[in-house]
């Protein structure tokens, strides 16, 4: 067996050290102002369809992680009204994804298969800029399974909708919260802050089971930030942290950027619970 010596061991110590601190140096920096300039593009970004053209999305049979405490199939929409620089689901944004399946293809396989999941998350993209959200929800519904809904939040009208009709409620809602009000126009040109903290508020008023997520992106979510967010969670809502991964974003500059320690997020927990709020990592 090999071993080191104490003098190996103390510089091998120390190196892990200063990288880790460097590490952390450099992520503090980041954290502390926008590290591009990035205008998002204007209008609206709707997943248009030719007339007539099925809907195409991607697909995954099952996944453990998407659903809370369930197992699921996870069906992914093309197009959002965000331009998130640092966002990674890069072709479905931007309607570029090749390997996608009609939307009525992947509700055959989870009509076979739903002895096996308990439930479908709708993702994207955004998923509420489909028109035909609803009917989808409710074909689900009629199969005995749970939905699970992710949204940006920034169409409060047509969330309000689903979850007025049993029908089309969704059983889980998890909302982005992703910076504070002045950084949301970073995002997206055309919807202000106020329809997100709307999403928020009908979800709280309708009693719905949901989470709330904020990935931790340098120069988007820091500690003044999450004190300014932590008035508008409700207090026995789950709001998860989750580290910004670089890879495939939209703004190629943030494949780059490093992503932000345990330590880092954990600090932004820990001032949630301090405010009153459910705050984890995840």
């Amino acid at each position: 067996m090999n071993t080191m010596d104490k003098s190996e061991k103390s510089r091998s110590s120390q190196k892990s050290h200063n990288s880790q601190k460097s590490h952390k140096s450099q992520s503090q920096a980041q954290s502390k102002q926008a590290l591009f300039d990035w205008t998002p593009p204007s209008g609206i970004y709707y997943s248009s369809l030719p007339s007539g053209e099925r809907i195409r999305v991607g697909f995954r049979k099952t996944s453990l992680l998407d659903y809370p405490a369930r197992l699921a199939s996870v069906i992914f929409f093309t197009g959002c009204n965000f331009r998130c620089p640092w966002c990674h689901n890069r072709e479905l944004v931007l309607g570029e994804a090749d390997d996608l399946l009609l939307l009525d293809e992947c509700l055959s396989i989870i009509e076979k298969r739903k002895h096996l999941v308990q439930g479908v998350v709708l993702t994207g993209g955004e998923p509420l800029l489909q028109e035909k959200i609803g009917e989808l929800i409710a074909q689900i519904h009629e199969l005995g399974l749970l939905v699970k809904l992710d949204t940006n939040g920034s169409l409060p009208e047509k969330l309000s909708a689903l979850i007025e009709d049993q029908r089309t409620k969704p059983d889980y809602v998890a909302l982005d919260l992703k910076t504070d009000a002045q950084r949301y126009s970073d995002l997206s040109s055309g919807f202000p802050f106020a329809a997100v903290i709307q999403s928020l508020n009908i979800l709280a008023k309708y009693k719905q089971d949901f989470e709330v997520r904020s990935v931790v992106v340098p120069g988007y979510l820091d500690e003044p930030t999450v004190k300014a967010l932590a008035a508008l969670v409700p207090e026995e809502t789950p709001w998860y942290f989750t580290a910004f991964a670089p890879g495939n974003c939209l703004d190629s500059r943030w494949n780059d950027v490093l992503p932000p320690d345990t330590d880092d997020i954990d600090a932004l927990v820990r001032i949630a619970e301090k405010l009153g709020r459910k705050g984890l990592r995840r």
